[in-house]
């Protein structure tokens, strides 16, 4: 913006600080420090736990005192952004504050779905997410499905498409860590497969299952492999049970990797895969291929609009014997995959840089928020 603003930053999925990482936490860290970045105060407001509140009337009064404490962090702000709303977790607290206090308001990351407005048992969170994007000065989505929703309940001026983006030097290629890890692996010039996921009930175990079979049928077959699983959660012992007798020491469990530390790992392998089966955006993909490299996932969701499918990956219909193919492609195919490696950074920096992909999103604001003030 042409003068540094302070944003009341409000997140009811998780506090931008919580210390189990997921893609939307990751997300919102990344978007407060590109905004901070670009020379703005961003300040997290309280959190409270807002997922299903429209279900629990017993929580409405901690959710109003805690409105009242929301609030007063953000006086002296300039405008109010919230990240996500969507039925299960809608933005109760957003479109009030920022009335009260005569502040713009914005969401990233906001879904709507017609279907939920059709079931008793949803109904509730659809309305009030509905509600809280209808009084949004603009909604910026990161996600093309949700845009697709927007463009059914808003004018075309009130919501715009941001492409997800890393943070500048946050990942890269590391040759040191790649000798060094390589080594405590034991890999020597074997192709070695990274995959990463949180550990818990859901479609990531699904995922993971997939890259396991994945890679037994490719041993099976004759190829000469390893894989390395980054991630932790509940069902890990579950995942360990179940890929152990399948690769035996081919495989590597690292537990829990902290992101800083996830370039080292990226920069050791050779390949990424994960199927990214009802994955949202994918960030994974964009740090792995960041690190330089090719990314193998479905095109189930979210995954294409974060790999160049034969330019920096290869993105596969929903069949996991498409996905064995592709995986093994790259696996026997040195060359090929050594220039969509080479081509995975170049991808990133050029498409998916937060600083230039986030820099419309803040003249967006710009412009309400001037607007509102000359008005």
């Amino acid at each position: 913006m042409g003068l540094p603003v302070k944003i009341a930053f409000c997140t009811p999925f998780k506090p931008v600080h919580h210390p189990s990482i997921s893609g939307d936490v990751t997300i919102a860290r990344d978007l407060c420090e590109t905004l901070q970045g670009f020379g703005h105060e961003v300040v997290p407001v309280k959190y409270f736990p807002a997922k299903n509140i429209h279900l629990k009337p017993g929580r409405w009064v901690g959710a109003g005192l805690a409105l009242k404490q929301m609030m007063e962090q953000a006086k002296g702000a300039d405008c109010w952004l919230t990240y996500g709303s969507y039925y299960k977790v809608p933005d109760v607290f957003g479109s009030w504050a920022a009335k009260q206090l005569g502040l713009p308001y914005f969401i990233f990351q906001a879904s709507y779905a017609e279907n939920r407005g059709k079931r008793v048992s949803t109904w509730p969170g659809f309305a009030l997410n509905r509600r809280a994007m209808r009084l949004a000065d603009h909604i910026f989505c990161n996600r093309m499905n949700d845009v697709h929703g927007c463009a059914k309940l808003l004018p075309d001026d009130r919501y715009s498409y941001v492409k997800p983006g890393l943070p500048g030097g946050m990942f890269e290629y590391d040759k040191p860590a790649r000798a060094r890890l390589r080594d405590e692996w034991g890999a020597g010039d074997t192709p070695v497969i990274v995959t990463a996921a949180m550990m818990r009930h859901g479609v990531k175990i699904k995922g993971l299952q997939w890259v396991f079979e994945t890679c037994a049928d490719l041993v099976a077959n004759g190829r000469d492999l390893k894989l390395v699983v980054a991630g932790d959660g509940p069902r890990r012992a579950e995942m360990e049970a179940l890929a152990l007798p399948l690769l035996g020491d081919r495989v590597r469990f690292l537990g829990m990797v902290e992101r800083e530390d996830l370039k080292g790992v990226f920069s050791a392998g050779d390949i990424f895969a994960f199927p990214g089966l009802e994955e949202s955006v994918g960030m994974v993909y964009l740090e792995a291929q960041q690190c330089g490299l090719p990314a193998v996932a479905t095109d189930d969701e979210g995954a294409p609009h974060v790999i160049a499918h034969d330019y920096s990956g290869i993105v596969t219909p929903v069949s996991q014997v498409k996905f064995t193919e592709a995986v093994d492609r790259l696996v026997t195919d040195v060359e090929f995959r050594k220039k969509l490696g080479r081509q995975a950074i170049e991808y990133v920096e050029q498409n998916h840089s937060a600083a230039t992909n986030y820099l419309e999103m803040e003249r967006t604001m710009e412009s309400v928020v001037n607007r509102r003030r000359s008005g």
